[in-house]
């Protein structure tokens, strides 16, 4: 199940757990997270989700500084680092 309006963190997490990134009590955390939500989460639960799942897994700002939506955090895991616009316009420059 993913989760209304989180600005596509549940995405994210779908992809992490697709891409076989997270293992032990992550993993399966991670799950209950996307099939049951938040509030079924004990708050040591709470804990280990939000560092060894989203905090470990982050890839932080972009490059250039811009924040990065949950959207578009497991692409610029593997893009270097960089929000879709910025990777966009460097390809685009790229190209000419």
């Amino acid at each position: 199940m993913l989760h209304e309006d989180d600005d596509g963190k549940s995405d994210f997490v779908s992809e992490l757990l697709g891409a076989d990134m997270l293992e032990g009590a992550a993993e399966g955390i991670a799950k209950q997270w996307l099939e049951k939500g938040e509030q079924s989460l004990s708050p040591k639960q709470l804990q280990i989700f939000e560092k060894y799942v989203l905090e470990a897994n982050d890839p932080g700002a972009c490059k250039r500084g811009c924040d990065i939506p949950w959207s578009e955090k497991f692409e610029a895991l593997d893009n270097g680092g960089w929000c879709s616009y910025c990777a966009h316009m460097i390809d685009k420059v790229m190209r000419e």
